[in-house]
């Protein structure tokens, strides 16, 4: 049987959310000293548990992308991750509020300061955390897992440039500031 679009659409998103944990995951661990004073830089957990919430933080991310590649339990996955990204959105907005708008949003990669458009990404990330409800747990055809396999890598390129843009914006702006 055919899956239809909304299902096509969330099997997409399952790849989509399982590339960025992914890439997340691996810049966080790659430089986990790094990683430990970003947590450290948002101050919203006591010193003494920063290091405990970095290790959890990457091992959640970690244990997300194992559970969206199986079926059985993707939705829960997806939700998860939705839960997540709010999370990571909250910590952004507290420190946006507070005035702290040059820490590194610890996204992965290089550097880059916590904005509300990161904020924003997070929100519409998270809120695509539903379509998988319409996700029907049989086996996709080998069409429609090699459709959703390439459509989710696209929308993980479009991700990554969206997030150079931005990145690049800031760089204009700090240079036509002189």
């Amino acid at each position: 049987m055919l899956m239809n679009l909304s299902e096509l659409g969330a099997l997409t998103y399952l790849v989509l959310l399982a590339l960025i944990f992914a890439q997340s995951a691996w810049h966080k661990a790659n430089d986990y000293g790094r990683f430990l004073g970003l947590v450290a830089n948002y101050r919203l957990v006591p010193g003494f548990i920063e290091e405990g919430v970095s290790r959890t933080l990457i091992a959640a991310e970690i244990l997300l992308v194992i559970l969206l590649i199986f079926p059985v339990t993707a939705v829960f996955a997806s939700l998860s991750a939705g839960v997540l990204l709010l999370v990571y959105a909250g910590a952004m907005g507290v420190n946006l509020i507070r005035g702290n708008q040059l820490i590194d949003c610890g996204c992965g990669g290089r550097a880059q300061p916590v904005s509300w458009l990161l904020v924003l990404r997070n929100l519409v990330l998270a809120s695509c955390a539903l379509l998988p409800l319409t996700f029907d747990a049989s086996q996709p055809s080998k069409i429609e897992l090699t459709v959703a396999l390439l459509a989710g890598a696209v929308l993980w390129l479009a991700y990554n440039l969206s997030g150079k843009i931005i990145e690049n914006n800031r760089r204009l702006s700090s240079i036509r500031q002189f």
